[in-house]
């Protein structure tokens, strides 16, 4: 909450009071044209000040009331007296305050209820009226009323100085210091352990996508407050469907042009779309998770207020809709076309049984030519040692050589037979293509 004291000409006051009545804020009369106006503001405390400025200097100059605003300042909420207690079923409960604090809050899923009071003792004390107000929670001598002991002899308003740890900074601390905790472990694992065939890219996503669940949990808290907020969220989701789909099938042309192969000369399978879907989705997902959390963390932090226009607010939009392409199809490319280039590398150098990528695994095969001519587009046909197999579109056969590269032949114009590697021998060929 902000409160913003105006001064108002006289004859705008009966203006003013129209264009303030109209919005969600609370305003007080001080004297004649002056005014406290409070202003809630969600989101995080630091630039909630500068963001309730920028929401009533845009309203006013949309209104054309003649107003200055004098000064604005952040309300802080009055400390209260009382305090939460769990009713729970009996049972042993810890001696010790500082271990007993966070069992309690394990807890939280046998409670029968809440009890607001400024002591345990009170708290106990209402036991009885609670049961008799809420029978089906069960008899009081099965129950007991758990939480923070206040200070004997201490009532009233002062009863607050003895503070639950769960309900002030241990708990967020706690959270912080796991996460925390967990960065690290994930940066030492990608650095020093990281297994054989894991990526790093892997660990950094992890990491990224703290701060963005975070984002995406504040985006949605925020949905009642403007349709941008609505139809951000609802637009990039029903884009993924046909953004995986379609990342799918760019995501095996990438990969098939490190042999060579051009767009649309191998077919997809239905089995075969299915992999490649499977494999597109998580990336799809995360630049979803990417982009809402940004958009999120953006207006959480109040960046999309500033202005008289607001003109940031639908630059973010614009921002995290780019982020959200941008990062699918930049990783994809980057990911399918190093996965090609090392699978070449590999054959090249090791030879080896084929290796597939998202339900594209080739056959390695020996050629033989028999006597009839061959016609082809690529160089010679390799007969003396096994090839990679790609069955292609439109009747057309795919054979790799990992020294001379890509050939195509029309289907069943030559004789292959299916060997287990690229280093297995081939039978001296009755005849060559020239």
């Amino acid at each position: 909450m902000v409160r913003i004291g105006v001064e108002v000409e006289p004859r705008d006051e009966a203006h003013f009071l129209a264009t303030v009545g109209g919005r969600p804020w609370q305003y007080r009369r001080l004297d004649e044209g002056e005014y406290d106006v409070h202003i809630a503001v969600s989101g995080a405390t630091l630039g909630s000040t500068g963001a309730a400025l920028a929401e009533i200097h845009h309203v006013l100059a949309r209104s054309g009331v003649s107003a200055r605003v004098v000064f604005a300042t952040r309300l802080r909420p009055r400390p209260t007296p009382f305090r939460r207690y769990r009713v729970l079923p009996r049972g042993w409960s810890p001696a010790r305050e500082w271990l007993a604090a966070p069992i309690r809050g394990l807890m939280f899923w046998r409670s029968k209820g809440t009890l607001q009071a400024t002591s345990l003792t009170e708290a106990r004390s209402r036991l009885d009226d609670f049961v008799a107000r809420n029978p089906q929670v069960g008899r009081a001598d099965r129950l007991m009323v758990v939480g923070p002991p206040g200070p004997s002899g201490v009532t009233g308003a002062s009863a607050d100085r003895a503070e639950d740890p769960m309900d002030g900074l241990l708990l967020p601390s706690a959270i912080v210091l796991l996460v925390g905790a967990g960065a690290v472990f994930i940066g030492l694992w990608a650095t020093l352990w990281r297994p054989e065939g894991s990526s790093t890219r892997h660990a950094v996503a992890f990491l990224i996508s703290l701060p963005c669940l975070f984002g995406v949990w504040q985006m949605f808290r925020r949905i009642p407050e403007g349709r941008i907020n609505t139809w951000l969220p609802l637009g990039l989701t029903a884009l993924a469907a046909p953004l995986t789909i379609g990342l799918s099938n760019f995501s095996r042309d990438v990969y098939l042009q490190a042999f060579g192969i051009s767009p649309g000369d191998v077919p997809l399978s239905g089995q075969g779309r299915l992999f490649a879907v499977a494999d597109t989705l998580p990336l799809v997902m995360f630049s979803l998770l990417l982009s809402l959390g940004v958009f999120g963390l953006l207006r959480y932090f109040h960046f999309t207020v500033r202005g008289d226009l607001r003109l940031l607010q639908w630059s973010m939009a614009l921002l995290a809709v780019l982020l959200y392409g941008l990062t699918s199809v930049t990783v994809l490319l980057e990911r399918d076309t190093r996965r090609g280039l090392d699978h070449v590398t590999h054959y090249q150098a090791e030879g080896g049984p084929a290796r597939g990528h998202t339900g594209l695994t080739p056959s390695v095969v020996c050629v033989e030519t028999g006597t009839d001519p061959v016609h082809r587009i690529g160089p010679p046909l390799t007969t003396d040692r096994p090839v990679l197999y790609f069955d292609g579109a439109n009747n057309v056969d795919l054979l790799w050589d990992r020294e001379h590269g890509l050939t195509k032949v029309t289907r069943f114009s030559v004789s292959l037979t299916p060997v287990p590697d690229l280093n297995a021998d081939c039978p001296e060929p009755g005849s060559a293509d020239d």
